[in-house]
């Protein structure tokens, strides 16, 4: 009996280790897998970030750039307006029947 106990003992030592080899194999990968994880999120949350930053930067470009059309559009209208003034006044010098 004695023999079967010390072989008993040194099985149970055997699976004892291969169960905590095992245990802390699952605990890095599960680490491991959580750490990639956090690290992809934060990645992606700083791409996030930049990316609503330019966004931004972008529809402050398109806002100024509209503010500038509309000034723009209002010049053209003046300088048209002028222009059909100086033609009648050519027309009227030059003996036009305007």
């Amino acid at each position: 009996m004695s023999v079967d106990v010390s072989r008993l003992t040194g099985s149970a030592e055997l699976v004892g280790g291969l169960c905590l080899f095992l245990l802390l194999v699952y605990r890095q990968v599960k680490t491991g897998t959580r750490d990639a994880w956090r690290d992809a999120a934060e990645s992606q949350t700083a791409r996030a970030d930049a990316l609503e930053a330019q966004v931004k930067t972008l529809v402050d470009e398109v806002r100024a750039l509209r503010n500038e059309n509309e000034a723009l559009r209002g010049e053209v209208r003046e300088l048209r307006a002028e222009n059909r003034e100086l033609r009648d006044h050519i027309d009227r010098l030059i003996g036009g029947d305007a």
